[in-house]
């Protein structure tokens, strides 16, 4: 999605997301062969076959993905993985690093583990490299004539770790819980799934109700999804990592301490439903530890046996791990992949994910608590030239202007009011502000969110320039995380954070910032005007021809708040040794792969 390569026309994009079912055998592998529906007409009746409909002439032909879209594509199919033979290596121990882990939990995950949750906990459905979606813990689905109304068949062998039956009762608890704020403390279930179509989700959120009652348990296996609207793609909230789930029981009974709340935190003694399960996930011993799993009913059997995770804030010990053959996988993210580029550029792996990246201010801490002074200190930073020194030139073309990205539907260049570097504007925003003047600010703390050079000097910058356009030279920054400032993080007014669309929607993607800076107790935003947007906006087709002109007027709403500090519009990406076999990772994060993947002889 970031490549030229991997673009692909956001009307194409969207068509592909307006299904009407997947079908799949009911003890069909959870890694399964699917077809692909392709229609000019729609067709009543639902098959368990591989059909196209051309002009109302039924064909038989081999294709990969299950759907209905409103023209005819072309889809090519996806190589078979190589099987494992004599090249496998005996020691099937995969070695991962990464920038650092949270506690494992589907609803909270909002980082580095997201590589293996739907292999612990399975969502109902996934997504494929190109953001179609397959059946995993689900056989498929059906959906009424208006799309308001989805029935989800749960594969009936489904069994969890310990023998028990995988029930949609269980589901629908771990969901009641992982969209209350109040008892799934610091999740991201509601913001990133937007399973506010679903009828009683919201009222959930708000402390209004305590059942989501447009999930309906019709028996142990099945589940009625009721919707507030029409919304052709909803199965990809269903096929996200974060709506997998845990058995309510564990989610009680293992918890750690997070701040003032205990939180939980899956362990060796939780009980897993895919493939894979927990050996250790101690975040404050940084011991982290992935196995099979014992009782993985599926037919299919994954090949790699350990996963041994580990963590490192700091990026230059990570490329010396790569360097040295001591990792198979990293996922890196500041400038030091583009040494790894210039030397090997075939171990790259895109993850097509839309990403910003950027520092946010926090208007509960003064000044930021005034938005004249927040319109200042943006408009006092010229953001092409900060990018290109900060990234060093390999991000040129992605100075985040706005939300949505040039790869999703809607993208409007510069959307944000006002966009642009004006210093004399903003001396005029901070003498109207009710500070009046640089003197009168308090001291400004930034938190880089991390060790990357490409963050500190992205502070560094900012800084330099309040300094040379607005006279601010009470500036502190330190890099890491909130807890680098001991008790004065609660006073820290700057913080480098990120968000992304893990569905393919430009919605989604907007009301992730708005529910994230709506819940989190750094921001504690409420636009009442954007929410009035969103909620008609959620009842729209994506076809509709004032959907765009609506979903940009919501985005310029939200960041007229200037809450959001720009970077970039980030790629990710997976870097792979030669000997992973069959890698391959999808919208999620996920190692998608990770059925067919083995370790090569080297």
């Amino acid at each position: 999605m970031f490549r030229s390569a991997h673009r692909r026309p956001a009307a194409i994009v969207l068509s592909l997301v307006v299904i009407f079912g997947i079908i799949a055998s009911a003890c069909a592998v959870p890694t399964p062969q699917v077809v692909e529906k392709i229609v000019e007409k729609p067709v009543e009746k639902v098959v368990q076959q591989t059909v196209v409909v051309e002009k109302e002439k039924v064909v038989e032909k081999p294709v990969i993905q299950t759907q209905v879209v409103e023209k005819a594509v072309v889809v090519t199919a996806t190589p078979a993985p190589t099987a494992a033979g004599s090249d496998m290596a005996a020691d099937q121990t995969l070695r991962y690093v990464t920038r650092g882990f949270s506690r494992m939990d589907p609803a909270s995950e909002g980082g580095f583990g997201r590589f293996i949750i739907a292999y612990l906990f399975m969502p109902l459905f996934v997504h494929d490299n190109k953001n179609n979606i397959m059946p995993w813990l689900a056989t498929g689905y059906t959906a009424n004539a208006d799309m308001t109304v989805y029935t989800v068949k749960i594969n009936p062998k489904a069994v969890w770790s310990d023998g028990s039956p995988v029930t949609a009762q269980e589901a629908k608890d771990y969901w009641t819980y992982a969209a209350n704020p109040k008892a799934c403390i610091g999740c991201y279930f509601g913001a990133f799934t937007g399973f506010d179509v679903v009828k009683g989700v919201k009222d959930v959120i708000d402390g209004k109700e305590t059942e989501l009652t447009g999930v309906v348990v019709k028996d142990d296996k099945t589940l009625e999804f009721q919707l507030v609207a029409p919304d052709p793609i909803f199965p990809h909230r269903l096929a996200l990592f974060d709506s997998g789930f845990v058995k309510m029981d564990d989610v009680k009974k293992f918890t750690i301490k997070s701040g003032d709340n205990m939180v939980f935190n899956a362990n060796a003694e939780t009980r897993f439903n895919g493939p894979y399960a927990i050996k250790s996930w101690d975040i404050e011993k940084k011991q982290f530890e992935i196995v099979q799993n014992p009782k993985w009913w599926g037919d299919k059997k994954p090949i790699i046996k350990r996963i041994l995770p580990s963590e490192s804030a700091d990026e230059n010990i990570s490329y010396i791990q790569w360097q040295n053959n001591e990792v198979d996988i990293a996922f890196l993210l500041s400038n030091i992949r583009e040494k790894i580029r210039a030397t090997d550029p075939k171990t790259f792996t895109l993850i097509p994910y839309a990403i910003n990246l950027f520092y946010q201010f926090r208007p509960m801490e003064p000044p930021m608590d005034d938005i004249n002074v927040r319109k200042a200190l943006m408009h006092a930073v010229d953001w092409n030239k900060a990018m290109a020194a900060a990234w060093e030139n390999s991000r040129n073309d992605r100075t985040m202007t706005g939300y949505l990205t040039p790869e999703l539907q809607c993208y409007k260049k510069g959307n944000w009011p006002e966009w642009g570097y004006n210093p004399e504007q903003a001396k005029k925003e901070l003498a109207a502000s009710k500070y009046g003047s640089a003197a009168k600010l308090p001291k400004i703390r930034i938190s880089t969110g991390g060790q990357s050079p490409n963050y500190i000097r992205t502070a560094e910058i900012m800084a330099e320039q309040w300094k040379n356009n607005l006279g601010i030279t009470d500036v502190e920054i330190k890099p890491g995380w909130l807890d680098a400032w001991g008790q004065d993080g609660d006073k820290v007014q700057v913080i480098r954070t990120s968000q992304g669309a893990i569905i393919p929607d430009p919605l989604n993607l907007i009301s992730s910032h708005y529910n994230s800076y709506k819940t989190e107790k750094i921001t504690k935003l409420s636009d009442p005007a954007f929410e009035k947007m969103y909620d008609e906006l959620i009842k729209m087709k994506r076809d509709d021809p004032q959907f765009c002109a609506k979903v940009q007027a919501a985005e310029a709403q939200l960041l007229g708040q200037y809450i959001t500090v720009p970077m970039i519009w980030d790629i990710y990406e997976y870097n792979t040794k030669p000997w992973i076999k069959n890698f391959d990772t999808n919208v999620d994060n996920s190692w998608l792969g990770l059925m067919d993947m083995y370790i090569a002889k080297h």
